[in-house]
């Protein structure tokens, strides 16, 4: 199920993207005016790769001892492919508050072509309840071949969310076949057997007006 952290970071990446391209799209709109007989320009090239990171959630409810699942898309909007790309959100996730279930928090590209996305995705496991902050997750690659510093960006950050307890999470949410199961069970006496009595009477009635008609 998409929720509402997915469409907005959909909506971030596109945004930035437009933003990022939008100098190159000015310059060559300019030297279009300046130059009429231009059938083509070319955009201005980055020389280099730029990752954009989009954190969200695919859960709808984090809750207390359930499993949440966090996926990570990682978009190259350069024209370079992206090398050594590392993913870090270990500290999104502290052992001691998160229990991982499946996937790792700590993940290892080798290359991310031009143009290319590739999605990771985690399954915690809440220990506690409470409010808790989703911070960004760091992620650092080459942008060139030759480049000798890695660059540092972080991802989009779903925010603040609740954790919600395993008790309230159950009765506010969860099926109530057996509440009514219960319900039933102690109605029962109060229908049931004053039902049996009228049944009871009412057949030992029937029997004693036949019983009189027989008479007569």
């Amino acid at each position: 199920m998409f929720t509402k952290q997915k469409i907005f970071s959909s909506l971030f990446l596109c945004l930035y993207s437009i933003i990022s391209f939008l100098p190159n799209y000015l310059d060559a709109a300019n030297d279009a005016e300046t130059d009429p007989l231009t059938e083509s320009v070319d955009k201005k090239p980055l020389n280099s790769a730029r990752i954009l990171t989009s954190k969200f959630t695919l859960s709808q409810y984090a809750v207390e001892n359930m499993d949440y699942v966090i996926e990570y898309i990682l978009y190259n909007i350069g024209d370079r492919t992206a090398l050594k790309v590392t993913m870090d959100d270990r500290n999104s996730f502290p052992t001691q508050s998160f229990e991982i279930v499946k996937g790792f928090l700590h993940v290892h590209w080798e290359e991310i072509a031009p143009g290319e996305n590739v999605t990771h995705s985690v399954v915690v496991r809440p220990r506690t309840f409470g409010i808790f902050n989703y911070t960004s997750a760091l992620v650092t690659y080459y942008p060139t071949n030759d480049a000798k510093q890695a660059i540092i960006s972080y991802s989009t950050a779903p925010g603040e969310g609740n954790i919600y307890r395993l008790k309230d999470y159950e009765r506010r949410f969860a099926s109530k076949i057996s509440v009514w199961i219960v319900f039933l069970l102690l109605a029962m006496p109060t229908t049931v057997l004053p039902f049996i009595i009228w049944f009871q009477v009412q057949k030992k009635y029937a029997k004693f007006q036949i019983g009189q008609k027989k008479n007569r």
